[in-house]
């Protein structure tokens, strides 16, 4: 699994993209390139995904729904990804948001995260609050990419 960012993760933190998916990094299974990402990393622990369309945790849908401004219903639905935020909303924060809440969701429920997917194809979403030790940087790709 392969992460980019724009700067060198030391220590993850609640916040990892200013608070917007709590400590949840992304993840493909390839190694892909973002604009000002000359940061590659490797996470070479196992782990085990939920698929997105699998989660249900009842606090989350409760905040989802109090996010969203939505019933729960489809509070739900936004969780398991059954329909998509962009209806509800056109704040990227949000989007943000919401895969972090998938990713703690499949936390609660015994995982490590969640498959989900997005503008990259397959993603998994993984809280990583003290897992710094699982990532790994690529220093060979920063003379590839740059």
């Amino acid at each position: 699994m392969y992460h980019t960012s724009p700067t060198e993760i030391t220590e993850i933190k609640d916040s990892v993209f200013g608070g917007c998916a709590g400590d949840c990094l992304f993840f493909s299974d390839s190694i892909y390139k973002m604009t000002a990402s000359p940061e590659f990393y490797v996470y070479e622990a196992h782990f085990n995904c939920v698929d997105v369309s699998e989660l249900w945790d009842e606090e989350i849908i409760n905040e989802i729904a109090q996010e969203f401004g939505v019933d729960l219903d489809t509070a739900e639905s936004l969780l398991d990804g059954s329909q998509h935020e962009s209806d509800y909303s056109n704040d990227v924060e949000k989007s943000y948001w919401l895969q972090g809440m998938r990713g703690q969701c499949g936390k609660k429920m015994g995982f490590d995260g969640c498959e989900d997917t997005d503008e990259q194809g397959a993603v998994y979403i993984v809280p990583m609050l003290g897992r710094e030790d699982d990532l790994k940087l690529l220093e060979i790709m920063k003379n590839i990419y740059l």
